[in-house]
C-alpha cells in the first residue's frame, strides 16, 4: 500500500511538472521537424500555446513526442494554414493527446478529402474562419500578439489551394515572424503570385518561415525586398518526392543574405556549408524586453546562435555596421565582409579572417547583410 501511495505522489508531481513545464520568461517558436510537411509550436512567456499547421497524415508520432518533451499539455489555438494533408493530417493525433481550448482558426468554406473531414469532426465547434486583420493576444508582457494579415488569395483570383493559404504575423516587443504556409509568389502553372500583394502588409520580419516547404513558386524578390528577414526556416523532409527545397528558391534566399535553418536536409538543392544549418527542430527564443533573439538547433551539432531584432528599443530599424575585413569558412567557396551576419554562423573551427578578399573565393551577393 505505501508504495503505491508513493508511486501517485510521484506521478501527481510528474503532472505537475509537465503542466507547467511550458511556462517561461520568453516566446518561444519551435518549428517542429515534421517531415515533409509544416508543424510548429508557439508558446507564451505565460505558457499560453499557439499551434500553427500539425503535420504529415499518417507521420504524427515525431510532433507527438515533441510536444510533450516541450511541456506543452493542452492547444489553446490551432491556426491551419490551408487544406493539404501535409499542414493539417495530424489533427485528431495531436488534438487527442493534447486537447484544444479555445478556437481553430482556418480558411473556412470545405475540402472534398477525408483528411479535412477528420479536421472538421476533431475541432467541432471550436471550428471558426480566420478574418483579415484579426488578432489573437495572449497574455504576457509586452504580450504576444498573433494577426491574420491574409488569407484566401488576398483578394487575388486562384483556385490553387496553396495560394488560399491563411498568412499569420508574430508579434513580441521588436521581434516579428512570418508562418504563412504554402503561400505562391509565381503566376506559373496553376499557381498566382499572392506573396506581392500580401508582403506590405506583412513588413520587416525577423524570422520567416519559407513558404511552401522552399518550392520554386515560392518567395519571390518583391517578396523578399519588402519583408527583409533576418533567419528563414525551410520545414522539408529527407527524401521527399517534390525536390524540396530547390535551387531557385534556395537561391533567392541566399542572395538576399538570409541566414537558413532547414529542419532537414529535403531532396533537392544541397544544403551550403557555412549558409545553411540542418538541424532537425528549429527553436526561436526571444527574452521579455530584449531586442536580440536566439535560434538553436536540435539535430546534427546542436547550435545556438544570437541575432539582433530589426527593430531597436526606440522602434527604429537597427543600423548597418560599416565593412572592416573580411571572413570566411576554410569549407565554403564564399566569403563575407566581416559585419555579415553570416560570420557569427560560422564554426570557430573553420573561421578564417583577413583585411583582404581570400583567393579562389567569390563574395557572398548582397554583403554586408
Amino acid at each position: 500500500m505505501r508504495r503505491m501511495v508513493m508511486f501517485l505522489i510521484a506521478l501527481s508531481v510528474g503532472a505537475l511538472q509537465s503542466m507547467t513545464s511550458a511556462q517561461t520568461n520568453r516566446l518561444q517558436i519551435h518549428f517542429m521537424d515534421v517531415g515533409q510537411g509544416d508543424g510548429a509550436i508557439l508558446i507564451a512567456p505565460t505558457g499560453e500555446t499557439v499551434l500553427f499547421d500539425n503535420g504529415l497524415l499518417n507521420h504524427c508520432s515525431q510532433q507527438l513526442t515533441y510536444l510533450q518533451s516541450v511541456g506543452v499539455t493542452t492547444i489553446d489555438y490551432q491556426i491551419i494554414s490551408h487544406y493539404h494533408a501535409d499542414h493539417f493530417g495530424c489533427t485528431t493525433e495531436v488534438l487527442s493527446r493534447f486537447p484544444l481550448q479555445k478556437a481553430s482558426l482556418d480558411r473556412g468554406g470545405s475540402y472534398a478529402s477525408g483528411t479535412f473531414n477528420a479536421y472538421v469532426t476533431k475541432v467541432g465547434a471550436k471550428r471558426q474562419t480566420a478574418q483579415d486583420g484579426e488578432t489573437i493576444t495572449l497574455n504576457s508582457t509586452p504580450p504576444v500578439i498573433v494577426r491574420i494579415v491574409a488569407l484566401n488569395g488576398n483578394g487575388v483570383t486562384t483556385d490553387n489551394e496553396n495560394d488560399e493559404s491563411v498568412v499569420a504575423l508574430v508579434s513580441y516587443g521588436n521581434f516579428r515572424a512570418e508562418i504563412g504556409g504554402d503561400l505562391s509568389g509565381f503566376a506559373d502553372n496553376s499557381y498566382a503570385d499572392i506573396e506581392t500583394s500580401v508582403a506590405p502588409k506583412v513588413g520587416q520580419v525577423d524570422v520567416y518561415k519559407v513558404h511552401h516547404h522552399g518550392s520554386r513558386y515560392s518567395t519571390n524578390t518583391a517578396w523578399l525586398q519588402a519583408i527583409n528577414p533576418r533567419v528563414a526556416v525551410v520545414s522539408t523532409g529527407n527524401g521527399n518526392t517534390f525536390g524540396h527545397p530547390t535551387q531557385e528558391c534556395m537561391e533567392r534566399l541566399h542572395n538576399a543574405g538570409v541566414k537558413m535553418y532547414w529542419t532537414e536536409a529535403g531532396n533537392g538543392v544541397p544544403p551550403e556549408d557555412g549558409v545553411d544549418v540542418v538541424g532537425g527542430n528549429i527553436i526561436v527564443e526571444v527574452p521579455q524586453q530584449a531586442n536580440r533573439y536566439t535560434v538553436r538547433t536540435t539535430a546534427g551539432t546542436p547550435t545556438t546562435t544570437q541575432f539582433d531584432t530589426w527593430l531597436t528599443a526606440s522602434g527604429t530599424p537597427t543600423p548597418t555596421p560599416t565593412p572592416t575585413g573580411f571572413a570566411w569558412s576554410k569549407r565554403s567557396n564564399i566569403y563575407h565582409v566581416s559585419t555579415c551576419r553570416f560570420v557569427t554562423t560560422i564554426s570557430p573551427d573553420n573561421l578564417q579572417t583577413g583585411s583582404t578578399p581570400p583567393s579562389g573565393k567569390t563574395l557572398h551577393k548582397d554583403c554586408p547583410k
